[in-house]
């Protein structure tokens, strides 16, 4: 005879010793990721090829460090990179306080003779922790000092034009943010002879409603460059690099 409050505890049991098959290796996958939070291990194994290599390679590399602007560029035209000889360290969803963390293993360690520093729109975004302006920029200056010590020539990057973050549609002054944040870094660049490579400017809406946004011809969701965008971008960085290389 069928017995429903038996059945339904024998299928309650099942669904509970299923879910805890599922839901272990799910949970050793966050806590992994927990343990490396500014992800040291993802660029580990070429970091230790390329530190293998001859000094006379790794004295003319140049380092571009970053999120997801960083990362995304060098998916979607990877020539660029290949074919100058740039390393990318781009983090898609990095914040400043991660590539500091990372900033030795990725960039000291290699021994570089240019980094480019591309960081902060993931601040603004609050992607690990409320924003602050000044902390920001000091993760960005630390990086720079850090550089220095270790003589690696520095190009720091404005943080490219943003609408809105579709991830953090709550966050509604982003432009603002970005513009009040680049000033500062072009300020302490001009301050300290470091090179500043301004992508904004070419990038933005100069004006009216949208002002400070992308062009929408360089994005598809209001903050990561398309093809087109790069496009942009690329004679930008590579006259810097070319002029700091000169120095």
């Amino acid at each position: 005879m069928f017995n429903g409050k038996r059945f339904i505890i024998a299928a309650a049991m099942v669904l509970w010793v299923t879910m805890i098959h599922i839901c272990v290796p799910c949970n050793l996958a966050i806590a992994q990721t927990a343990k490396d939070w500014a992800q040291f291990g993802r660029y580990h194994e070429n970091n230790r090829q390329i530190k293998a290599q001859a000094n006379e390679i790794n004295s003319q590399m140049v380092i571009f460090l970053g999120n997801s602007i960083t990362e995304q560029w060098e998916k979607l035209h990877p020539e660029f990179f290949a074919e100058n000889g740039y390393i990318g360290r781009g983090i898609s969803g990095q914040t400043s306080y991660q590539m500091l963390l990372r900033f030795r293993e990725d960039v000291i360690n290699l021994s570089p003779k240019v980094v480019i520093i591309n960081a902060g729109t993931n601040d603004i975004a609050e992607n690990n922790h409320p924003y602050s302006e000044d902390i920001t920029l000091g993760n960005i200056i630390s990086m720079c000092e850090l550089a220095k010590i270790n003589n690696i020539k520095v190009i720091l990057s404005s943080i490219t034009p943003c609408g809105f973050y579709i991830w953090r549609k709550d966050i509604t002054d982003a432009p603002e943010k970005i513009i009040n944040l680049n000033r500062r870094i072009a300020e302490y660049a001009k301050e300290n002879n470091i090179l500043f490579a301004d992508y904004f400017s070419a990038m933005a809406v100069a004006e009216g409603d949208k002002k400070g946004w992308m062009r929408d011809e360089l994005t598809k969701d209001g903050c990561h460059p398309t093809l087109a965008g790069y496009a942009v971008m690329e004679p930008i960085i590579q006259q810097a690099i070319n002029s700091v290389i000169e120095r």
